[in-house]
Order: C-alpha cells, then sequence, then structure tokens
C-alpha cells in the first residue's frame, strides 16, 4: 500500500527451513562466523565443526534462515535432561545483523517446541554479554537460578543459564 511503512520482514524475503544432516557445514559456518569476532578467544565454543554439529543434528534439530536462497541465520537444539530443548548455537552472518532473524528463529523454535510438547527452551549465555541477556529477557527468557555451564578454559567465565516456559 502506498505511503504505508514496511516491516524489515515484508521487505526481505526469506523461508526457515529444518536442517539436514548435510547442512551441519552450513551450521558451522554461520554460527563460528558470527561469533568468532564477538567473543573472547576463551569463550569460543571449539565444538562449533559440522562433525559435532551433525552429532547434535542426529539427537536434536536445527533451523536455517534463508534470504534469497542464501542461508543468513541458523540455530541448533539438542533435548535436555529435564525433557526441555537446549539451544546449542545460534548464529546471524554479519551483513545480516540487526534484521530480526534472530527472533525470527526463536519463534520458529519456539512453535516447533510447542508442537513437539516441549514445555521449555533453555540456553547459556555469557556472563561477560549483558546485552545478549538483556535480549532474552526481551524475548521472555529468565534466569534459572545461578546455574552454570563449565568450560574447558580454567578461569574463564561460566555462561548462566536462561530458560523460556512455553505451553
Amino acid at each position: 500500500m502506498f505511503g504505508t511503512k514496511r516491516t524489515v520482514f515484508e521487505q526481505d524475503k526469506y523461508k526457515i527451513l529444518r536442517a539436514s544432516l548435510r547442512d551441519a557445514p552450513i551450521l558451522s559456518a554461520l554460527t563460528k562466523g558470527d561469533w568468532s569476532e564477538r567473543v573472547a578467544i576463551s569463550q569460543r565454543r571449539i565444538k562449533d565443526n559440522p562433525n559435532q554439529i551433525a552429532d547434535d543434528l542426529r539427537v536434536g534439530g536445527a533451523l536455517v534462515l534463508y534470504r534469497s536462497n542464501l542461508p543468513v541465520a541458523a540455530l541448533s537444539y539438542v533435548p535436555a535432561k529435564d525433557g526441555s530443548w537446549e539451544l546449542r548455537r545460534l548464529g546471524v552472518t554479519k551483513t545480516f545483523s540487526g534484521r530480526g532473524f534472530t527472533t525470527l528463529l526463536l519463534d520458529s523454535l519456539e512453535k516447533l517446541a510447542r508442537k513437539s510438547s516441549v514445555n521449555s527452551i533453555r540456553i547459556p549465555v555469557d556472563t561477560y554479554s549483558p546485552q545478549f541477556k538483556a535480549y532474552f529477557e526481551k524475548l521472555g527468557f529468565s534466569v534459572e537460578s545461578e546455574r552454570t555451564f563449565a568450560t574447558i578454559f580454567a578461569g574463564a567465565l561460566q555462561p548462566i543459564r536462561m530458560r523460556k516456559h512455553i505451553g
């Protein structure tokens, strides 16, 4: 309609697809490329390689967001012991950062979780990145006590666990 402002989502044609094992290299490239410049060396995940991602895909799943048939964002998840899904990876290419694609992926994951009778989604959030904690709080996640995850680096800041209950 002439004279009305269009949203980013209307301007950018996109589609979100479930990932297959063949998509493991795409997920690796998207998540490593996104975080490698934003994350301290001590916090970088060495498990973001195609083999580890393929292992996670066998037990969990992943979503890839395509814009004009080009993969620009992705996330992966695995089932947790408590019946929730744990977000393992999340990445958006630098070129498409800030367009709301992370929110779209998380909304899609939430819908998929509901269909699968999953009651919550949890995510590790690095304590040295308060902007990420604030972002996930805005999306309805909350800090789950002060539980932290172990890292392979001695003395590294430990991520906190955030959770969003869905139903």
